[in-house]
């Protein structure tokens, strides 16, 4: 088995403090510590587990969560290593209980540790929803767990937006809209958030909305940008008629069409209006 030892800068971003209090509590004999020959400190998650126990009254300004018991300090040494096969098991497991504040931890610590959003995107959350589908499909989970954990994982993300800084101006305006049959509006809700990561003020109409609607839309807020998202068509030609209204409006309006999900592929979606399909957040974030 693994022995998991870390510098002291590694400590301090567990325990939310600067190095220069990581030496202090160690000169103070709170944070015990192994010196290497050449005088450097490395700590044991045992070390920052009694320190956990001991004096967590003292750490007040955690920098990724409170630290309530080891299980905490596990998963915060996990964001700071970047384990995320290990994370995303955390967030399976503890959406399927309907853990939300659990859930939460995770994303808001990745955030706090200064991951990119679309990198918990494309790394954590798409993972573990592909994950979810795979039990579902594979008759390991019911269907309403599969709904309990994946809202629970959407109501994190939903959160997680209340700690992340979204820029007052806006440098352009956009629609998100799911395709109709679609189960899910949740990688819809997490391109609308890259969005507004990156300025945009962003209509989310979720579930589908007619394309009447959508030009109704259109003529009301005038987006340069529409998405669309569809991860589950269960009546192809019914769904490409719709695209296809869709497309026309777009071409009405002059608005630029993305598509991302991997259901878009079962449609015929060239048309001048599409400018790109995004696989990936990451791709969402760069391209917006």
């Amino acid at each position: 088995m693994e022995i998991k030892q870390f510098n002291s800068i590694e400590a301090a971003k567990i325990l939310g403090v600067n190095v220069s209090t990581i030496k202090r509590w160690t000169e103070e004999g709170k944070l015990e510590c192994i010196k290497t020959a050449g005088g450097h400190r490395k700590f044991l998650m045992a070390h920052l587990g009694d320190y956990v126990k001991k004096y967590n009254h003292d750490a007040v300004k955690v920098h990724l969560f409170p630290l309530e018991d080891e299980n905490d300090l596990e998963i915060s040494y996990h964001i700071v290593k970047g384990d995320f096969n290990v994370l995303i098991d955390h967030v399976i497991r503890r959406a399927l209980e309907s853990k939300l504040d659990k859930v939460q931890q995770v994303l808001n610590g990745l955030y706090l540790a200064d991951y990119p959003l679309y990198e918990i995107y494309d790394r954590l959350v798409t993972p573990a929803l592909h994950r979810f589908g795979e039990m579902w499909v594979g008759g390991d989970l019911s269907i309403i767990e599969e709904h309990f954990g994946s809202q629970t994982i959407r109501d994190s993300i939903i959160r997680l937006q209340g700690i992340i800084k979204i820029p007052a101006e806006k440098t352009g305006r956009a629609i998100c809209l799911n395709l109709s049959g679609e189960l899910h509006d949740i990688a819809l809700r997490m391109a609308a958030n890259i969005l507004e990561l990156k300025g945009y003020q962003v209509y989310f109409s979720g579930q589908y909305t007619s394309a009447t609607k959508v030009e109704q839309g259109f003529e009301r807020f005038k987006p340069q940008r529409l998405y669309i998202s569809s991860t589950w068509i269960e009546n192809v030609p019914q769904t490409q008629e719709e695209m296809n209204r869709i497309l026309e409006v777009c071409e009405q309006h002059g608005v630029d069409v993305y598509l991302g999900g991997q259901a878009i592929q079962l449609l015929q979606i060239e048309h001048p209006r599409i400018k790109n399909y995004l696989r990936s957040f990451q791709e969402a974030y760069f391209t917006a």
